[in-house]
């Protein structure tokens, strides 16, 4: 019988460096056309706290002990779209592989609706419940290196697979959104489409599981974070670009969304969003 693990032996290679000790995204990962945004690592060299910010997103993690050999016990958690951000306390050699979906495509991998997670998730047994595939990613591992490609296999496995994919109207929809930075209104979207304002709102909370508003302040509010910290624009600029009404209408959604000031971007974990 095809398994994950066989199957995982065809994925192409993932560069990543040995042992990450935080957040990594790992090279050769990403496939928006099979749903997969990013597979990523993270393996904790010390206790402390990770704040996860809101992406509008659903992963699929492993957890492990990354000291281990083999890596006998393996938690399954599906996480699901976030409208606030949340701590997650580490300890030291704690692991996570994982990867993030593309809006629309948690229907199709794993027959759930985000809806159905929206701040929340599914860990351990409650995950397999939901999906039982699933399980066979708990398998044992003689190595963290070995689980990027089994994520990456079973989400491909699964989009083969056929079911429930995401009607183009919803992938062009989302695509609108993401291009303008969250910016356009549902009215505009809806324009654009040729469709009524009430069709773009049934789509976008159906494929990401979030209102069109929603959806559209979290893609705001990451374009906020990139300007401020990567192209490193003074907060009044940034807020100009973002397409915020002035200043302090992004400080509030800075603090709103991650519990953050303008000067508390250093050590944030910013993820790749694709379109």
């Amino acid at each position: 019988m095809d398994t994950i693990l066989n199957r995982a032996l065809t994925q192409p290679h993932l560069t990543f460096s040995p042992q990450p000790s935080r957040y990594t995204e790992l090279s050769g990962g990403g496939d928006t056309g099979g749903g997969i945004e990013a597979v990523w690592m993270s393996i904790a060299d010390k206790a402390g706290v990770h704040r996860v910010l809101p992406d509008g997103r659903c992963d699929i993690i492993l957890r492990f002990c990354a000291t281990a050999r083999p890596i006998n016990s393996i938690t399954i958690v599906v996480t699901g779209p976030t409208t606030r951000h949340y701590d997650v306390l580490l300890e030291p050699g704690m692991g996570f592989a994982g990867i993030r979906l593309r809006p629309g495509f948690l229907h199709a991998i794993l027959g759930l609706r985000p809806m159905v997670l929206r701040d929340g998730n599914l860990v351990g047994e409650a995950a397999i419940e939901a999906c039982a595939p699933l399980s066979e990613l708990g398998a044992k591992a003689n190595s963290p290196d070995d689980l990027p490609g089994r994520l990456v296999a079973f989400v491909r496995h699964r989009i083969a697979l056929g079911h429930f994919l995401p009607p183009m109207q919803a992938l062009r929809i989302l695509s609108a959104f993401h291009a303008s930075g969250g910016r356009l209104r549902v009215k505009d979207v809806a324009r654009m489409q040729g469709i009524s304002t009430r069709t773009v709102q049934r789509i976008v909370q159906s494929a990401t599981g979030l209102s069109p508003k929603s959806y559209a302040r979290i893609l705001q509010f990451h374009r906020a974070l990139r300007l401020l910290r990567d192209h490193r624009m003074r907060p009044s600029e940034a807020a100009f670009e973002a397409g915020y009404a002035d200043q302090a209408h992004m400080t509030n959604a800075l603090r709103d969304f991650g519990g953050l000031t303008s000067t508390e971007l250093g050590d944030v974990t910013l993820v790749t969003l694709g379109d």
